[in-house]
């Protein structure tokens, strides 16, 4: 037999066997990819709103002492007519709950580290 008519097949089947591989070698990126996606979505879900007793396990102090916190800026706060947005901890009354942002918490940290 021809060297020419041994080296086609061989040739062909070598091509084929790196098709096949290649082939899943990327289905098992792609797969390995969306479970990626799919645990950084789960971590990178934070909640909008966070209750008094979640902010202040954010903050690291007990929930005593930030409603204390909270009570003494709204007493404050009542008797301004206008104040700087950052120097009291914003936050919103929805029924009879205050609830706090993270990142409007993280601001008003910033804030008075640097004005205090």
């Amino acid at each position: 037999m021809k060297k020419e008519n041994i080296l086609l097949p061989i040739s062909i089947i070598i091509l084929g066997g790196c098709l096949i591989l290649s082939a899943w070698i990327v289905t098992n990126g792609l797969k390995n990819n969306e479970h990626l996606d799919q645990s950084l979505n789960n971590t990178t879900q934070a909640k909008a709103l966070m209750t008094s007793n979640e902010a202040a396990q954010y903050m690291g102090i007990s929930l005593n002492e930030f409603d204390l916190l909270i009570t003494s800026q709204v007493r404050e706060k009542a008797v301004l007519r206008s104040y700087d947005t950052y120097r009291y901890i914003p936050f919103i009354v929805i029924g009879n709950q205050r609830f706090f942002n993270e990142t409007e918490i993280d601001k008003w940290i910033e804030y008075n580290m640097l004005n205090k």
